[in-house]
């Protein structure tokens, strides 16, 4: 099976010296769903933010879909964020209506009108949100801001996802929700990397599970 995400020897640090990340090693195959576990302060994020090139790497070897993210240049590294779809800890809407929200985000992207809107309104089908299209994005409920997060996560049909605490802010019932449209993501074929301080539902049981506990990965 193809490797998407390949971590070794990785080590983070913070500007005041503290240890975020020591010596991990991770591998997730394409097509794998994977959640990542661990308390708040763990490393989660930094982690996330590492594999998706939104920080620069200190000490190790990342490698996500065969590129060498450590050795991107700033213009590649743009370039390679844009494949990645990433779903930030305390994703907050634009204050714009639920369609423009994602069609703002592809319009950035270089896609012209028509294909931007066309795209939108997919992802949108894809997480269940075309009744709200002209609603205010901050006026959505938590569950919904999460479907929102996730079609401008999706838009552009990246190679691989990343979401950084997608249950946090919801009641058990809503995260029962998303997880049963987390299954539906990866059911068509999606490599996706989930972190979470927990609980994360027990619908999800049968997927692998890891550990950051201490800056260090453990597979469960």
């Amino acid at each position: 099976m193809s490797v998407m995400i390949q971590v070794s020897e990785l080590h983070f640090s913070t500007d005041e010296g503290i240890k975020v990340l020591e010596d991990v090693h991770l591998r997730v195959d394409q097509g794998e769903m994977v959640f990542l576990v661990g308390p708040q302060a763990a490393g989660k994020s930094v982690l996330l933010g590492l594999l998706a090139a939104r920080i620069p790497p200190q000490q190790g070897q990342i490698l996500v879909h065969g590129r060498n993210v450590a050795r991107l240049s700033k213009r590649k590294a743009a370039d390679f964020r844009r494949k990645i779809g990433f779903f930030p800890q305390d994703f907050s809407p634009l204050p714009k209506g639920v369609l423009e929200n994602v069609t703002f985000k592809l319009r950035a992207l270089g896609n012209f009108r028509e294909q931007a809107e066309e795209k939108a309104l997919a992802a949108l089908e894809r997480v269940g949100l075309t009744a709200k299209l002209a609603t205010p994005g901050e006026e959505l409920e938590p569950v919904d801001q999460v479907r929102l997060g996730l079609a401008l996560a999706l838009c552009d049909e990246p190679l691989l996802l990343l979401c950084d605490e997608p249950f946090g802010a919801l009641e058990p019932e809503e995260r029962d929700e998303i997880a049963s449209l987390l299954m539906q993501i990866h059911s068509r074929g999606i490599t996706a990397l989930i972190a979470s301080r927990g609980p994360v539902p027990s619908s999800l049981s049968g997927y692998r599970r890891i550990s950051l506990v201490d800056g260090k990965v453990v597979e469960e």
